[in-house]
């Protein structure tokens, strides 16, 4: 090799090296301002249900931990691929995450193989809450404990009507585990959404729903209808008195779900730590596990790790109920 080639090569290690410096600045500059300006927080749900009061809540207070403003963006549409798609496309700056139950990543891609995202889409950042749901029937049903629910089954094959959320939906899936748990055939009758769903319950027209605390907790206290049973692995508070399946005797009747915060894969490190630290000290407070208590869920803290195997595990669970019991998409 001649010296003028020599030199080039030399001058150009001299600037690369140079420039190391100010480039590691320039990261350190932008972790120590991040964030400098509102984070969109996008939930895939209308408005007014239960994720969007969990989204309000905690934008309020990661607005008082990190000290700028998250925006709620309701974007909703195809069982929440649409809102998870645009947090998945969105720029990986730590300026869009993904609010979410955990059934955009554990049910929707089993039963829609044209989604445009997937979970290697995203970094976990931390679970947020659990959502535990209460069994419930009519108020004039004729069975008052789940060993009579269970006789009336047996004896009336397919003539309990139970609802649910839609096909597909969470809350179908959980109906069918009850069906199988207890050895029981029910027919599913199909609703689009839970509000249409506990309509009918209270007017009569169904005889079963798989429902939210948020929604069962109100109209069980008031005797609109009654819980045979919760579907969480304990007691919950707001139903002291309901048993769970499980020390009913069917260990494998458990199922909920539970709310998360994602962003898009790539997201700098020191944003997926920073909102880690903050999400793992807002759910794990006082306030936040009394605001979470007062609509029936519970505050739930994970590390990101945490948060993928809880997301894997469960995605395992419902795809081999889903295979085996042929369930489709609407």
């Amino acid at each position: 090799m001649n010296m003028p080639a020599k030199n080039c090569i030399f001058s150009a290690a001299l600037a690369f090296l140079a420039l190391m410096p100010m480039s590691l600045s320039a990261q350190s500059t932008e972790a120590a301002n991040w964030p400098s300006r509102p984070i969109t927080l996008v939930i895939p749900y209308p408005p007014g249900g239960t994720s969007d009061v969990v989204g309000r809540q905690l934008g309020q207070r990661l607005r008082e931990e990190l000290g700028q403003n998250f925006v709620i963006e309701n974007k909703v549409g195809a069982a929440t691929a649409i809102g998870a798609t645009a947090v998945a496309r969105a720029p990986k700056d730590g300026y869009t995450l993904l609010l979410s139950a955990g059934t955009t990543f554990t049910v929707i891609p089993h039963l829609n193989d044209k989604l445009q995202y997937r979970l290697e889409d995203f970094e976990p950042i931390s679970t947020v809450c659990t959502v535990p749901f209460a069994f419930v029937v009519k108020k004039d049903f004729p069975a008052k404990t789940m060993a009579e629910f269970i006789a009336y089954g047996k004896a009336n094959p397919n003539k309990i009507n139970n609802a649910t959320n839609g096909q597909g939906s969470m809350v179908h899936l959980l109906g069918e585990l009850i069906s199988s748990g207890l050895d029981i055939k029910m027919t599913q009758v199909h609703y689009k959404g839970a509000a249409p769903a506990t309509m009918d319950m209270l007017a009569g027209i169904v005889d079963s729903n798989v429902e939210a605390l948020t929604s069962a907790v109100p109209n069980v206290s008031t005797g609109r209808y009654r819980a045979l049973a919760v579907l969480s692995a304990d007691r919950q508070p707001l139903m002291p008195t309901v048993p769970t399946f499980k020390e009913l005797g069917f260990p494998s009747v458990v199922g909920e779900t539970w709310y998360g915060v994602f962003a898009p894969v790539g997201t700098p490190k020191y944003v997926v730590d920073r909102l880690s630290v903050a999400l793992r000290k807002i759910t794990s407070s006082a306030s936040f596990e009394e605001g979470m208590r007062k609509i029936g869920n519970e505050s739930k803290t994970s590390t990101p790790a945490e948060l993928r195997e809880i997301t894997l595990q469960q995605s395992k669970v419902w795809a081999d109920m889903i295979k085996r019991l042929n369930i489709k998409s609407e």
